[in-house]
């Protein structure tokens, strides 16, 4: 069974029932980062949750045709 997809720094994880759906993780990377590096990503991850959260409307659905 898939039990999910590793990148990197994220890791998609696969719904478990109806109401979950597919679920994104952003995990630490594998590299050591400044201190103005690290603060970076942080803002910016942040960010695309805030948006995420807050546009309840936006559709990131792919058609299959374009995977």
């Amino acid at each position: 069974m898939l039990n999910g997809t590793n990148w990197n720094s994220v890791r998609l994880k696969v719904p478990i029932d109806d109401e979950i759906g597919w679920r994104v993780e952003f995990r630490t990377m594998e590299i050591q980062l400044t201190a103005d590096e690290n603060s970076a990503y942080s803002i910016l991850i942040h960010l695309i949750a805030r948006i995420l959260h807050e546009n309840q409307d936006i559709n990131l659905y792919i058609p299959i045709s374009k995977l």
